[in-house]
Protein backbone atom coordinates (compact mmCIF):
# COMPACT_ATOMS: atom_id res chain seq x y z
CA UNK A 1 0.00 0.00 0.00
CA UNK A 2 2.62 1.93 0.80
CA UNK A 3 4.20 1.84 -2.68
CA UNK A 4 1.06 2.85 -4.24
CA UNK A 5 0.60 5.65 -2.50
CA UNK A 6 3.73 6.73 -3.93
CA UNK A 7 2.97 5.95 -7.48
CA UNK A 8 0.41 9.02 -7.64
CA UNK A 9 0.55 9.62 -11.00
CA UNK A 10 0.22 6.26 -11.93
CA UNK A 11 -2.75 5.23 -9.93
CA UNK A 12 -4.71 8.13 -11.15
CA UNK A 13 -3.96 7.73 -14.79
CA UNK A 14 -5.41 4.07 -14.35
CA UNK A 15 -8.68 5.52 -12.76
CA UNK A 16 -8.76 8.35 -15.50
CA UNK A 17 -7.89 5.31 -18.45
CA UNK A 18 -10.90 3.21 -16.75
CA UNK A 19 -13.05 6.59 -16.26
CA UNK A 20 -12.64 7.08 -20.05
CA UNK A 21 -13.17 3.10 -21.15
CA UNK A 22 -9.90 2.80 -22.82
CA UNK A 23 -7.41 0.44 -22.56
CA UNK A 24 -3.94 1.05 -23.11
CA UNK A 25 -3.54 0.31 -26.57
CA UNK A 26 -6.44 3.16 -26.99
CA UNK A 27 -5.01 5.45 -25.24
CA UNK A 28 -1.81 5.24 -26.95
CA UNK A 29 -3.89 5.32 -30.30
CA UNK A 30 -5.81 8.47 -29.13
CA UNK A 31 -2.15 9.86 -28.55
CA UNK A 32 -1.30 9.22 -31.70
CA UNK A 33 1.42 7.15 -30.99
CA UNK A 34 3.35 10.09 -29.26
CA UNK A 35 3.61 7.82 -26.20
CA UNK A 36 3.85 3.97 -26.57
CA UNK A 37 1.06 1.41 -24.79
CA UNK A 38 4.54 -0.06 -23.33
CA UNK A 39 5.30 3.54 -21.88
CA UNK A 40 1.76 4.05 -20.57
CA UNK A 41 2.01 0.60 -19.15
CA UNK A 42 5.03 1.59 -16.86
CA UNK A 43 3.43 5.32 -15.91
CA UNK A 44 0.84 3.06 -14.12
CA UNK A 45 3.40 1.07 -12.63
CA UNK A 46 5.50 3.59 -11.45
CA UNK A 47 8.54 2.81 -13.51
CA UNK A 48 8.52 5.89 -15.30
CA UNK A 49 7.39 9.65 -14.49
CA UNK A 50 6.09 11.59 -16.94
CA UNK A 51 7.20 15.08 -18.16
CA UNK A 52 4.47 17.88 -18.63
CA UNK A 53 4.35 17.82 -22.05
CA UNK A 54 3.33 14.01 -21.59
CA UNK A 55 1.13 15.21 -19.21
CA UNK A 56 -0.68 17.60 -20.95
CA UNK A 57 -1.32 15.52 -23.57
CA UNK A 58 -2.83 12.49 -21.35
CA UNK A 59 -5.61 14.87 -19.78
CA UNK A 60 -6.60 16.30 -22.40
CA UNK A 61 -6.93 12.96 -24.55
CA UNK A 62 -8.96 11.84 -21.16
CA UNK A 63 -10.56 14.81 -20.91
CA UNK A 64 -9.54 15.76 -16.80
CA UNK A 65 -7.44 18.85 -15.37
CA UNK A 66 -3.48 18.32 -15.40
CA UNK A 67 -4.13 18.23 -11.71
CA UNK A 68 -6.35 15.34 -11.44
CA UNK A 69 -3.17 13.27 -11.29
CA UNK A 70 -1.74 14.66 -8.41
CA UNK A 71 -4.90 14.32 -6.40
CA UNK A 72 -3.57 11.67 -3.59
CA UNK A 73 -6.81 11.06 -2.31
CA UNK A 74 -9.24 8.21 -3.23
CA UNK A 75 -12.64 7.03 -2.16
CA UNK A 76 -12.58 3.74 -1.38
CA UNK A 77 -16.03 2.34 -2.72
CA UNK A 78 -17.75 -0.52 -1.25
CA UNK A 79 -19.46 -3.99 -2.62
CA UNK A 80 -21.79 -2.14 -5.51
CA UNK A 81 -24.94 -4.52 -7.22
CA UNK A 82 -25.25 -2.88 -10.45
CA UNK A 83 -29.29 -3.06 -11.72
CA UNK A 84 -27.80 -4.15 -15.10
CA UNK A 85 -28.45 -6.17 -18.19
CA UNK A 86 -25.84 -9.59 -18.48
CA UNK A 87 -24.76 -7.19 -22.17
CA UNK A 88 -22.88 -4.44 -19.36
CA UNK A 89 -19.24 -4.70 -20.95
CA UNK A 90 -16.55 -4.76 -17.97
CA UNK A 91 -15.18 -2.07 -19.93
CA UNK A 92 -18.21 0.48 -19.30
CA UNK A 93 -18.83 -0.90 -15.86
CA UNK A 94 -15.26 0.43 -14.87
CA UNK A 95 -15.80 3.66 -16.18
CA UNK A 96 -19.49 3.82 -14.23
CA UNK A 97 -17.01 3.45 -11.22
CA UNK A 98 -14.28 5.50 -11.63
CA UNK A 99 -17.01 8.81 -13.10
CA UNK A 100 -18.66 7.69 -9.35
CA UNK A 101 -15.26 8.06 -7.47
CA UNK A 102 -14.19 10.98 -9.20
CA UNK A 103 -16.96 12.66 -8.47
CA UNK A 104 -17.61 11.73 -4.72
CA UNK A 105 -13.75 12.85 -4.51
CA UNK A 106 -14.56 16.26 -6.06
CA UNK A 107 -17.77 16.72 -3.78
CA UNK A 108 -15.72 15.67 -0.73
CA UNK A 109 -12.77 17.59 -1.62
CA UNK A 110 -14.89 21.33 -1.69
CA UNK A 111 -17.48 19.91 1.39
CA UNK A 112 -13.58 19.62 3.01
CA UNK A 113 -12.49 22.94 2.02
CA UNK A 114 -15.42 24.99 2.82
CA UNK A 115 -15.21 22.69 6.47
CA UNK A 116 -18.83 21.36 5.78
CA UNK A 117 -20.02 18.46 7.69
CA UNK A 118 -22.56 16.75 6.10
CA UNK A 119 -22.62 13.78 7.92
CA UNK A 120 -25.00 10.97 7.06
CA UNK A 121 -27.47 9.66 9.42
CA UNK A 122 -29.92 6.63 8.23
CA UNK A 123 -33.43 7.37 9.96
CA UNK A 124 -34.76 3.41 8.88
CA UNK A 125 -31.58 1.45 10.39
CA UNK A 126 -33.54 -0.27 13.32
CA UNK A 127 -36.63 -1.12 10.96
CA UNK A 128 -36.93 -5.03 9.63
CA UNK A 129 -38.39 -5.10 6.50
CA UNK A 130 -40.56 -7.99 5.42
CA UNK A 131 -42.96 -7.07 3.60
CA UNK A 132 -44.89 -4.12 1.62
CA UNK A 133 -46.64 -2.84 4.70
CA UNK A 134 -43.29 -2.69 6.55
CA UNK A 135 -42.03 -0.69 3.66
CA UNK A 136 -45.02 1.90 3.18
CA UNK A 137 -43.89 2.30 6.77
CA UNK A 138 -40.88 3.18 6.50
CA UNK A 139 -41.54 5.38 3.53
CA UNK A 140 -43.95 7.50 5.79
CA UNK A 141 -41.55 7.74 8.54
CA UNK A 142 -38.28 9.11 6.16
CA UNK A 143 -40.57 11.62 5.19
CA UNK A 144 -42.03 12.05 8.98
CA UNK A 145 -38.20 12.61 10.18
CA UNK A 146 -37.05 14.69 6.92
CA UNK A 147 -39.81 16.93 7.36
CA UNK A 148 -41.22 16.44 4.45
CA UNK A 149 -45.01 16.21 4.74
CA UNK A 150 -47.07 14.86 2.30
CA UNK A 151 -46.83 17.20 -0.60
CA UNK A 152 -44.64 16.33 -3.86
CA UNK A 153 -40.93 16.62 -3.73
CA UNK A 154 -39.96 19.24 -6.23
CA UNK A 155 -36.25 18.14 -6.34
CA UNK A 156 -35.26 14.58 -5.36
CA UNK A 157 -31.82 15.26 -5.59
CA UNK A 158 -31.59 18.43 -3.77
CA UNK A 159 -33.57 16.41 -1.19
CA UNK A 160 -30.91 13.51 -1.04
CA UNK A 161 -27.80 16.08 -1.01
CA UNK A 162 -29.33 18.09 1.42
CA UNK A 163 -29.63 14.82 3.59
CA UNK A 164 -25.78 13.72 2.92
CA UNK A 165 -26.55 11.73 -0.09
CA UNK A 166 -24.44 11.95 -2.99
CA UNK A 167 -26.32 11.96 -5.93
CA UNK A 168 -24.92 11.41 -9.71
CA UNK A 169 -26.72 11.16 -12.99
CA UNK A 170 -24.83 9.59 -15.68
CA UNK A 171 -25.55 9.38 -19.41
CA UNK A 172 -24.69 5.89 -20.09
CA UNK A 173 -24.82 2.88 -22.37
CA UNK A 174 -28.77 1.07 -21.85
CA UNK A 175 -27.60 -1.74 -20.33
CA UNK A 176 -27.35 -0.17 -17.04
CA UNK A 177 -29.83 1.46 -14.97
CA UNK A 178 -28.10 2.49 -11.68
CA UNK A 179 -26.60 1.62 -8.43
CA UNK A 180 -26.24 2.51 -5.10
CA UNK A 181 -23.25 1.94 -2.81
CA UNK A 182 -21.62 3.29 0.80
CA UNK A 183 -18.32 4.38 0.64
CA UNK A 184 -15.50 3.07 3.35
CA UNK A 185 -16.33 5.53 5.49
CA UNK A 186 -20.07 5.90 5.03
CA UNK A 187 -21.25 8.04 2.72
CA UNK A 188 -23.63 6.84 0.65
CA UNK A 189 -23.97 7.45 -2.87
CA UNK A 190 -26.64 6.69 -5.58
CA UNK A 191 -26.09 6.70 -9.30
CA UNK A 192 -28.77 7.01 -12.34
CA UNK A 193 -28.60 6.76 -15.69
CA UNK A 194 -30.88 8.94 -17.29
CA UNK A 195 -30.53 7.88 -20.85
CA UNK A 196 -34.22 8.23 -22.49
CA UNK A 197 -35.90 8.21 -19.42
CA UNK A 198 -38.33 10.76 -18.52
CA UNK A 199 -37.85 13.03 -15.35
CA UNK A 200 -40.23 10.93 -13.42
CA UNK A 201 -38.66 7.69 -14.66
CA UNK A 202 -35.70 9.35 -13.29
CA UNK A 203 -37.12 9.90 -9.92
CA UNK A 204 -38.54 7.00 -9.19
CA UNK A 205 -35.06 5.06 -9.98
CA UNK A 206 -33.18 7.23 -7.45
CA UNK A 207 -35.59 6.20 -4.51
CA UNK A 208 -35.70 2.67 -5.79
CA UNK A 209 -31.78 2.91 -5.40
CA UNK A 210 -31.83 4.79 -1.60
CA UNK A 211 -34.02 2.25 -1.21
CA UNK A 212 -31.18 -0.23 -1.46
CA UNK A 213 -29.18 2.03 1.49
CA UNK A 214 -31.24 2.59 3.53
CA UNK A 215 -33.75 -0.59 4.13
CA UNK A 216 -32.97 -3.88 6.05
CA UNK A 217 -34.36 -6.58 4.87
CA UNK A 218 -35.10 -9.55 7.16
CA UNK A 219 -32.79 -11.83 6.98
CA UNK A 220 -35.05 -14.36 8.05
CA UNK A 221 -37.39 -14.55 5.57
CA UNK A 222 -34.63 -15.13 2.90
CA UNK A 223 -35.69 -12.96 0.78
CA UNK A 224 -34.94 -13.26 -2.91
CA UNK A 225 -33.67 -10.26 -5.14
CA UNK A 226 -36.55 -10.59 -7.47
CA UNK A 227 -38.78 -9.93 -4.23
CA UNK A 228 -35.93 -7.16 -2.50
CA UNK A 229 -36.59 -5.74 -6.25
CA UNK A 230 -40.00 -5.43 -5.93
CA UNK A 231 -40.06 -4.09 -2.48
CA UNK A 232 -37.68 -1.21 -3.10
CA UNK A 233 -40.25 -0.52 -6.00
CA UNK A 234 -42.91 -0.67 -3.51
CA UNK A 235 -40.85 2.12 -1.29
CA UNK A 236 -39.91 4.60 -4.45
CA UNK A 237 -43.75 4.47 -5.13
CA UNK A 238 -44.83 5.32 -1.53
CA UNK A 239 -41.85 7.65 -0.60
CA UNK A 240 -42.82 9.60 -3.56
CA UNK A 241 -46.66 9.71 -3.05
CA UNK A 242 -48.06 8.64 0.36
CA UNK A 243 -51.10 6.08 0.15
CA UNK A 244 -53.22 9.03 1.72
CA UNK A 245 -52.67 11.41 -0.44
CA UNK A 246 -53.45 8.91 -3.22
CA UNK A 247 -56.48 7.42 -1.92
CA UNK A 248 -57.26 11.05 -1.28
CA UNK A 249 -56.67 12.41 -5.00
CA UNK A 250 -58.35 9.39 -6.85
CA UNK A 251 -61.01 8.91 -4.13
CA UNK A 252 -61.88 6.44 -1.84
CA UNK A 253 -63.75 2.78 -2.06
CA UNK A 254 -63.37 0.95 -5.56
CA UNK A 255 -63.27 2.02 -8.63
CA UNK A 256 -64.43 0.38 -11.90
CA UNK A 257 -63.41 3.44 -14.37
CA UNK A 258 -60.91 6.07 -14.06
CA UNK A 259 -60.02 8.62 -16.68
CA UNK A 260 -56.77 8.85 -18.18
CA UNK A 261 -56.97 12.77 -17.34
CA UNK A 262 -57.37 11.89 -13.60
CA UNK A 263 -53.86 9.96 -13.57
CA UNK A 264 -52.60 12.58 -15.99
CA UNK A 265 -53.32 15.04 -13.09
CA UNK A 266 -51.60 13.36 -10.47
CA UNK A 267 -48.89 12.56 -12.42
CA UNK A 268 -47.95 16.09 -13.45
CA UNK A 269 -48.61 17.14 -9.60
CA UNK A 270 -46.30 14.52 -7.63
CA UNK A 271 -43.82 13.22 -10.30
CA UNK A 272 -44.52 9.91 -11.02
CA UNK A 273 -45.40 7.80 -13.85
CA UNK A 274 -48.63 6.53 -14.46
CA UNK A 275 -47.75 3.20 -14.94
CA UNK A 276 -46.50 3.09 -11.20
CA UNK A 277 -49.95 4.90 -10.31
CA UNK A 278 -51.56 2.05 -11.49
CA UNK A 279 -49.36 -0.19 -10.11
CA UNK A 280 -49.77 1.28 -6.25
CA UNK A 281 -53.78 1.05 -7.42
CA UNK A 282 -53.88 -2.26 -7.62
CA UNK A 283 -51.80 -3.16 -4.62
CA UNK A 284 -54.37 -0.66 -2.53
CA UNK A 285 -57.28 -2.93 -3.95
CA UNK A 286 -58.53 0.39 -5.59
CA UNK A 287 -58.84 -1.25 -9.12
CA UNK A 288 -58.97 -4.90 -9.33
CA UNK A 289 -56.07 -6.74 -11.27
CA UNK A 290 -58.56 -7.27 -14.08
CA UNK A 291 -58.87 -3.75 -14.33
CA UNK A 292 -55.15 -3.09 -14.34
CA UNK A 293 -54.20 -5.35 -16.79
CA UNK A 294 -56.54 -3.40 -19.38
CA UNK A 295 -54.47 -0.33 -18.31
CA UNK A 296 -51.15 -1.83 -19.07
CA UNK A 297 -52.75 -3.14 -22.30
CA UNK A 298 -53.74 0.06 -23.53
CA UNK A 299 -50.95 1.77 -22.66
CA UNK A 300 -48.33 -0.31 -24.05
CA UNK A 301 -50.71 -0.31 -27.10
CA UNK A 302 -50.86 3.31 -27.52
CA UNK A 303 -47.57 4.76 -26.26
CA UNK A 304 -45.60 1.26 -26.31
CA UNK A 305 -43.42 0.10 -23.69
CA UNK A 306 -41.66 3.26 -22.34
CA UNK A 307 -43.78 6.23 -22.97
CA UNK A 308 -47.27 7.71 -21.52
CA UNK A 309 -49.16 10.71 -21.55
CA UNK A 310 -48.58 13.69 -19.78
CA UNK A 311 -45.75 15.52 -18.87
CA UNK A 312 -44.02 16.25 -15.32
CA UNK A 313 -42.42 19.86 -15.90
CA UNK A 314 -40.15 19.27 -12.83
CA UNK A 315 -36.01 18.24 -13.11
CA UNK A 316 -33.99 16.78 -11.55
CA UNK A 317 -30.06 18.24 -11.60
CA UNK A 318 -27.32 18.46 -8.95
CA UNK A 319 -26.53 21.97 -7.86
CA UNK A 320 -24.86 21.81 -4.41
CA UNK A 321 -21.56 20.81 -5.68
CA UNK A 322 -21.45 23.94 -7.95
CA UNK A 323 -22.86 26.25 -5.66
CA UNK A 324 -20.15 25.23 -2.71
CA UNK A 325 -17.41 25.68 -5.12
CA UNK A 326 -19.42 29.49 -6.23
CA UNK A 327 -19.32 29.77 -2.66
CA UNK A 328 -15.43 28.93 -2.41
CA UNK A 329 -14.68 31.34 -5.09
CA UNK A 330 -16.76 34.32 -3.45
CA UNK A 331 -14.78 33.87 -0.44
CA UNK A 332 -11.27 33.74 -2.08
CA UNK A 333 -10.39 30.03 -0.63
CA UNK A 334 -9.92 28.63 -3.88
CA UNK A 335 -8.18 29.50 -7.34
CA UNK A 336 -10.00 29.76 -10.80
CA UNK A 337 -8.04 26.76 -11.44
CA UNK A 338 -8.88 25.22 -8.56
CA UNK A 339 -12.45 25.47 -9.19
CA UNK A 340 -11.95 24.34 -12.78
CA UNK A 341 -10.64 20.77 -11.55
CA UNK A 342 -13.47 20.72 -9.13
CA UNK A 343 -16.07 20.84 -11.45
CA UNK A 344 -14.05 19.11 -14.13
CA UNK A 345 -14.36 21.32 -16.72
CA UNK A 346 -12.54 24.17 -17.99
CA UNK A 347 -11.49 28.12 -16.58
CA UNK A 348 -13.07 29.43 -19.61
CA UNK A 349 -16.11 27.51 -18.27
CA UNK A 350 -15.80 29.06 -14.50
CA UNK A 351 -15.49 32.29 -16.02
CA UNK A 352 -19.32 31.89 -17.90
CA UNK A 353 -20.36 30.34 -14.84
CA UNK A 354 -19.78 32.35 -12.38
CA UNK A 355 -18.63 35.75 -13.74
CA UNK A 356 -20.24 36.00 -16.62
CA UNK A 357 -23.28 38.41 -14.79
CA UNK A 358 -20.47 40.73 -12.88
Amino acid sequence: MQEENKNTFGNRLKLARKMAGMSLQDLADALENKITKQALSKYELGLMNPNGEVLLDVAKVLEVRPDYFLKKNQVELGQISFRKRNSLSKKDEDSIVEKTRDYVERFLEIENILVVENKFNNPLENLKINNKKDVESAANKLREVWELGSDPITNIIETLELKGVKVLLIDAVDDIDGFAVFTSNGIPVVVVNTRDKPVERIRFTIIHELAHLLLKFSESDKLTNKEIETLCHCFSSCFLIPSKMLIKMIGGGKRTYIAIKELILIKEYYGISIRALLHRLRELDIIIPNYYQRWVIYLSKEYGSKKEPGKYKGEEKSKLLEQMVSRALSEELISLSKAAMLCNTSINEIRKRFFSAN
